[in-house]
């Protein structure tokens, strides 16, 4: 994808991303000739180019336009980007900074008790309730541009500058949302233990084992299919069974190869025989049933950055489609992508006429932008999820 297309993209995935356009008489019109300037569509030579370039810089508009193409290349990229975390950790949101809690009301979901004839129905207790906090963080960064810098480039900034932006957002969410079951000496103890009592349960609620380790933990076929078994077994605040369509499985880059073939429900066709023998082949199928769990894969390559035991750790997570979640990362209402700004600059022309943030500040002619991410996360339910401390 050519940088035209990647911010037409851009234009196309949100309408309203920038609040200038009322500043703008036809705003539309003016911001598709940019794009197409920007990205020379026309195929001009690299002086003429250079020439409209300089030429579009003097024009008032200009800051407003280049600002809007930035954030809609900002925002393409992102969406372009987004990593498959978000397949087995609840995404939500919060309306502003302050602590949310997540509330868990456990009780009367266990299985019905008979009623005699003409008897009284029984009482099943009382519901009870836990909570979880989300606390959001603001995450950035600046980045400085010498005027002379952008004027040898010829303004090539223009995609590389959204592109690694919205990389840094992606991996900033990326690790965040690893550390919540992954820490550097293993698993997240807070989500995952032998046994665990889950956040949103009271004391003395049933514990949870989703802690192993040992000749079971060893990646394998066999093993997978026995971790869905064991999560199977999960009981609830009641008591009763934990209920899973599917299951999301998350291994390290060195258990890839392994994870593919785990997961391939090719058969196998095994034949023998001995002509010297006189013995007949013999063959039947073998068919690898672990797929049929609805099993699906996932690499992390920030488990070993977070992860700095070198043990090959492997994960499974129940689906989202689940009554229940294991952790959940909120963004702030309304800033659920990264925000890509500029400085405006402190100087004016001697003729007080306002100059375009491209020609830098008043001290240095530096030339500055800034980008802004919000999120917070937590563990949530230990009974979604289980890891497997691999040898």
């Amino acid at each position: 994808m050519d940088f035209l297309e990647l911010l037409e993209q851009g234009g196309k995935l949100e309408s309203s991303l920038s609040d200038v356009r009322h500043r703008i008489a036809h705003f539309d019109e003016k911001l598709t000739k940019f794009i197409e300037l920007c990205a020379n569509k026309d195929g001009m030579s690299s002086a003429k180019w250079t020439y409209l370039l300089k030429e579009a810089e003097t024009t008032a508009d200009f800051p407003y336009l280049f600002g809007t193409v930035l954030e809609r290349s900002l925002y393409a990229k992102y969406k372009a980007q987004t990593p498959d975390w978000r397949d087995y950790i609840k995404v939500g949101t919060q309306n502003d900074f302050r602590p949310a809690w997540l509330l868990g009301v456990n009780g009367l979901q266990g299985t019905l008790p008979q009623v005699a004839l003409r008897g009284e129905y029984p009482n099943d207790g009382a519901l009870v309730d836990g909570k979880v906090q989300i606390i959001l963080a603001k995450y950035g960064r600046e980045f400085g541009l010498a005027w002379e810098t952008l004027i040898n480039d010829d303004l090539g900034a223009f995609s590389d500058l959204a592109e690694r932006f919205a990389t840094a957002a992606m991996r900033s969410e990326y690790k965040f949302a690893t550390q919540l079951y992954a820490t550097a000496t293993g698993p997240n103890p807070a989500l995952f233990g032998a046994p665990i009592l889950p956040p949103l349960y009271p004391a003395g609620s049933p514990t949870v084992t989703n802690l192993f380790s040992g000749s079971g933990s060893v990646f394998s076929i066999t093993n997978v299919g026995a971790a869905a078994a064991a999560m199977r077994s999960f009981v609830d605040y009641d008591g009763q069974p934990v209920i899973f369509d599917g299951f999301e499985l998350v291994v390290p880059p060195v258990l890839e190869i392994p994870m593919l073939q785990a997961l391939n429900p090719a058969n196998i066709i095994q034949s023998g025989g001995d002509s010297t023998a006189g013995a007949k082949p013999q063959i039947r199928s073998s068919s690898n049933t672990v797929p049929m769990l609805n099993i699906t894969g996932h690499v992390n390559p920030y488990l070993p950055i977070v992860d700095l035991t070198g043990r090959p750790t492997w994960y499974l997570f129940g689906k989202l489609t689940n009554s229940g979640y294991a952790a959940r990362v909120n963004f702030l209402r309304g800033h659920e992508t990264p925000e890509l700004c500029m400085k405006n600059p402190n100087k004016i022309a001697l003729g007080g006429a306002s100059m375009s943030p491209l020609e830098g500040d008043y001290e240095s002619d530096a030339i500055r932008w800034r980008i802004r991410h919000i999120f917070g996360g937590a563990v949530v339910d230990p009974n979604y999820a289980a890891a497997f401390i691999g040898q």
